[in-house]
C-alpha cells in the first residue's frame, strides 16, 4: 500500500514538473510573439519604411544623404532599429524563424548600405563600429533560403548552377549577391531556351 502511494506521488508531481515546463514553454513563446509584433510595427511604420528606401538608395548609389539632414538622420535611425531587432534575435527574444521569413531580402538590400554608412564613420575618426548586433544577421540573411515563393526563383537558379559544368572549383553559390544575379540570369536564359523550343 505504501509502494502504491508512493508511486501516485512521484506520477503526480512528474506530471506536476512536465506541465510547468509545458507552460514555461507556450509562456516564452507568447512573450516572443508579442516582442516581435512590437518591433514589426515599429519597422513597418510611414517613417521607417522611407528610411529602408533610402538605405536601399545608398546600396545602388555609394551616396549619402547631405551631412546632417533629416534623411542622414533617418537612415541612422532605421539601421538602429535593425541593430535592435538582430540584438532580440541573438538573444533569442524574438522568434528566430520569423526574423529571416519576413526581413531576408530587406536585410540583403541594405548591407551595402550598412557598409558604406560603417567605412564613412570610421574614416570620420570613429574607433567602434556601429550596429555590432547588425552584422551577423547581415551576413545570414544573404545565405538564407525560405521555403516561400519569394526564394523560389533563386532555388531554382542555384540547381542551375549547381549543374554539372556550371561550377568551376572553387565557386561557391550563394555568397553574394553577384553570384544571385548570375544564378538568376543563367535561369532566365534556361526559361527562355525552353519556350523557344516549345514555340518551334
Amino acid at each position: 500500500m505504501g509502494s502504491s502511494t508512493a508511486l501516485i506521488s512521484l506520477v503526480i508531481a512528474t506530471m506536476a514538473v512536465a506541465l510547468s515546463l509545458i507552460t514555461m514553454v507556450v509562456q516564452r513563446r507568447q512573450q516572443q510573439r508579442e516582442a516581435y509584433r512590437g518591433l514589426y510595427e515599429v519597422l513597418m511604420s510611414e517613417q521607417l519604411q522611407r528610411g529602408r528606401w533610402l538605405i536601399e538608395d545608398i546600396s545602388e548609389t555609394g551616396h549619402l544623404p547631405e551631412g546632417l539632414s533629416p534623411d542622414l538622420y533617418l537612415v541612422y535611425r532605421t539601421l538602429g532599429w535593425f541593430d535592435t531587432l538582430a540584438m532580440y534575435d541573438q538573444r533569442r527574444l524574438v522568434p528566430r524563424r520569423w526574423v529571416l521569413d519576413v526581413w531576408h531580402h530587406h536585410l540583403r538590400d541594405m548591407k551595402t548600405a550598412a557598409t558604406v554608412m560603417r567605412d564613412h564613420r570610421l574614416a570620420g575618426g570613429q574607433e567602434w563600429a556601429p550596429w555590432p548586433h547588425l552584422w551577423p544577421l547581415l551576413d545570414e540573411a544573404v545565405r538564407y533560403r525560405s521555403g516561400m515563393p519569394c526564394c523560389w526563383l533563386e532555388t531554382m537558379a542555384y540547381s542551375q548552377l549547381q549543374s554539372p559544368g556550371q561550377v568551376s572549383s572553387g565557386d561557391e553559390p550563394g555568397s553574394g549577391p553577384a553570384t544571385i544575379q548570375r544564378a538568376k540570369s543563367m535561369l532566365v536564359k534556361t526559361v527562355h531556351g525552353f519556350r523557344s523550343r516549345r514555340d518551334e
